[in-house]
């Protein structure tokens, strides 16, 4: 919903022409169509009274200059193209119902004694209307509303006016103090402060050390040694041991501070590494569904890489050369001022001219990283995938494809390389201006006996001392906007919420009695669709349960849900009473087990992979779950048994073998609730039967929901439960569905069939 100040000037007119003012307007809404389907700037405004929606379009003209246009300097002109106006108290049981093509907002006319339309809208603005439906319902039966706290200007950066990346953080990347970014990547050297202060001050006294030098070597050298009448003229061996030991101080220093940060700062990349994963890995099951995995894999390594670049490259050196140039500058004005100004005269441009290019380059490299995580989840699908690639002679196809993502990411990459080798290089010819005015300013005092020859030297020396950190800042400048993105990147990962959290209250079980009860469920992944819609059934501990129906009725959501790998939009998910919502990760990882239709096996034995579930198990209690699996037999023809490695490089097993080995490690867990989801479809119909057998003794005590698409294997059920289009249709026993001659009878007889004229009696 819109808050009263967000409302354009321009719809507030055309409102207030209606008797609609910001004071006695209770709510407000921006649908995105109004009553006949057009696409418009549809606004619904409550008041008391009335319920008013005004449609039209808004003409957006820009204020002030015509350069990058924000939101604060945008002037909205509103023309009214409809307009519809209802008794608020004839009206009740708002509610949004989903069509083909969008939604529609309805509402009950007591006095036409039905449901009447009243605007159309997308599906984009469905869970907004939701909302607003929620409180005028609570308005209408109570006369007092809450308002959610989450609004849609919420959605947008209050200073620059964008969307942000992430609703759940109000963190605008343009906006963000980059600072700030520094300093929370700072707290992961907190922890090894002693060193690096030592590092600290090794790099301080190097470069100290480096300033001394060309005083040593040239003015010194030339004034005090080689002019006669000098404090120590002659001693040219007091010289060549100055620099020597100087040298050799200096090397010695870098030498600690090198070994020093050869091991801190591993250390520290580890430390974020840890956390990165930590980070992804406490996230909910959503997160990864809308992610590739190239693209997580680029931000894990090459991210945390470039950021221990910056700490082993960037940040030391960075120091090293500000403490450099402050010195310098200060030696220089001691030396002669005047020819400091000459040789500092064009750092305000320099400065200027760095800033400016720092925001471009950070443009360039976001868009060059962009590209690249593009191209690298493309090829992690495409490797990932490799079967279905072959099966379907698609290499052409993929390669295509590659070829696309590689020449973007190749044209951003050039484009990065063509500003570093044309900006940079002009930028860095201003100070190739200053040394040739310091030389000829310099050279004719020396002539007019103005200043000594090695006054004039050192004063060169620390000149080319002053433009060496500068050309520096010149070439990290871009490093260092590619360190700033990939921080802005670790710290989303880092920051970013999961849907399915753990309640602070978590309630704690030791035993599950295995109830398990669904009342009023609804849930959609997109928010748009509902997969469950008011789904309620019980199932009694001990039970075994079948769910049947079609392809994408929402089978696997349920089992989903159960297991909490998504929370459910509206009502609630029970088990032993309940709500998952309140019982601790803890209780239900340990109580529930899923075996998917979907398997995967982690590299390592097939013992390890049987023993995730439960690491302490017995050998004696590995080979009674792989027996009851029917994986006991495969393995043990194996060369090296349980012990046989599998993954990449190792013994690949069959499909059918994967999903024993799959159930063999659910069952040793012994859950309280097991869910076979389709978890023997990739079996044959005799090693079926085998498993289903052994299932049926270890069901006994605990509660067995079993989906499957086969329905011979669900006919000793207690209970069949048929979900279509999101809803319980029909329940029962197999003998009381096929009675019923529904949906399950339908089903049931067409497979009955199909496998009647293959051969195949059940």
């Amino acid at each position: 919903m819109t808050e009263m100040e967000q409302i354009p000037s321009g719809v507030y007119e055309a409102a207030a022409k209606r008797g609609i003012t910001k004071e006695n307007a209770l709510l407000a809404v921006y649908a995105d169509r109004n009553r006949e389907g057009v696409n418009c700037d549809n606004w619904i405004f409550v008041t008391k009274d009335t319920f008013t929606m005004i449609g039209g379009i808004q003409r957006i003209i820009p204020k002030g200059h015509a350069g990058r246009l924000e939101r604060s300097r945008l002037e909205v002109k509103f023309g009214q193209l409809s307009f519809d106006e209802y008794t608020l108290e004839t009206l009740k049981d708002f509610r949004v119902e989903q069509q083909i093509s969008g939604c529609i907002l309805t509402a009950f006319d007591t006095g036409k004694e039905a449901y009447v339309l009243l605007t159309h809208l997308s599906c984009y603005k469905m869970e907004e209307m939701i909302q607003f439906c929620a409180c005028l319902n609570e308005y209408k039966e109570k006369g007092t509303f809450d308002p959610p706290k989450e609004r849609e200007n919420d959605r947008y950066c209050p200073k620059c006016g964008r969307l942000y990346p992430d609703r759940s953080r109000k963190l605008c990347p343009a906006c963000m103090n980059r600072m700030s970014v520094v300093r929370r990547m700072g707290t992961f050297i907190v922890k090894y402060k002693w060193q690096v202060i030592v590092i600290l001050a090794a790099m301080a006294l190097t470069t100290l050390l480096g300033v001394l030098t060309p005083y040593i070597s040239s003015g010194f050298f030339f004034d005090e040694v080689l002019t006669e009448g000098g404090n120590f003229y002659g001693q040219v061996g007091l010289v060549i041991f100055l620099i020597v030991s100087t040298r050799l101080l200096a090397l010695l220093i870098n030498m600690i501070n090198e070994v020093l940060t050869a091991r801190i700062v591993p250390k520290i990349t580890y430390d974020l590494k840890n956390v990165i994963f930590h980070s992804i890995e406490r996230l909910s099951i959503s997160f990864f569904s809308k992610r590739q995995t190239g693209s997580l894999m680029n931000q894990v390594f090459w991210d945390a890489d470039s950021i221990y670049w910056f700490f082993v490259e960037g940040f030391p050196y960075l120091i090293i050369n500000i403490i450099q140039t402050i010195a310098v500058a200060a030696i220089m004005f001691i030396i002669d001022w005047q020819l400091a100004l000459v040789a500092l005269v064009f750092c305000p441009v320099f400065i200027v001219a760095i800033v400016q290019l720092y925001k471009h380059m950070r443009k360039l490299y976001a868009r060059r990283y962009s590209r690249s995580r593009r191209m690298n989840g493309m090829l992690a699908d495409a490797l990932g995938g490799v079967r279905v690639v072959k099966a379907f002679s698609k290499e052409s196809t993929e390669i295509h494809r590659f070829e696309q993502r590689n020449a973007a990411f190749a044209q951003a990459s050039q484009n990065v390389s063509l500003y570093n080798g044309t900006v940079f290089p002009l930028v860095t010819f201003l100070f190739s201006i200053s040394s040739i005015l310091v030389l000829g300013i310099g050279g004719w005092r020396v002539a007019g006996d103005g200043m000594t020859y090695g006054l004039l030297l050192t004063f060169l020396s620390y000149t080319t001392l002053l433009y060496n950190p500068m050309s520096f800042f010149v070439d990290i400048n871009y490093r260092i906007s590619e360190n700033m993105n990939a921080m802005f990147r670790l710290m989303e990962i880092m920051d970013a919420e999961p849907e399915v959290r753990e309640a602070e209250d978590a309630v704690t079980l030791a035993q599950l009695q295995g109830r398990v009860t669904f009342e009023n469920v609804e849930f959609g992944y997109d928010k748009t669709r509902k997969i469950i819609d008011d789904v309620s059934f019980d199932i009694t501990p001990g039970k075994k349960i079948g769910i049947v129906g079609h392809t994408g009725a929402g089978k696997s959501t349920i089992a989903n849900l159960i297991i909490r790998l998504y929370d459910a939009d509206r009502g609630r998910v029970l088990i032993d009473g309940v709500d998952v919502r309140c019982l601790s990760f803890e209780t239900l990882r340990k109580n529930i087990a899923i075996v998917s239709q979907e398997t995967y096996l982690f590299q390592g034995t097939i013992l390890d992979n049987i023993r995730y579930a439960a690491p302490n198990a017995t050998m004696e209690e590995v080979i009674a779950a792989s027996k009851a699996s029917g994986a006991h037999d495969f393995i043990i023809k194996l060369p090296d048994g349980y012990s046989t490695k599998i993954g990449w490089g190792h013994k690949d097993l069959s499909g059918g073998e994967r999903q024993r080995v799959s159930i063999a490690r659910a069952i040793l867990m012994a859950p309280k609730i097991l869910i076979m989801d389709e978890a023997t479809s990739a079996m044959d119909t005799k090693t079926e039967r085998l498993i289903q057998t052994a299932l049926e003794k270890l069901s006994q005590g605990r509660t067995t929901i079993m989906i499957a698409h086969r329905l011979s294997t669900l006919r000793d059920a207690d209970t069949l439960m048929v979900i279509e289009n999101g809803k319980v249709s029909e329940a029962g026993t197999h003998t009381e569905l096929l009675e019923k001659e529904g949906i399950y009878h339908k089903l049931y007889t067409l497979q009955y069939e199909a496998l009647k004229n293959a051969g195949i009696q059940e």
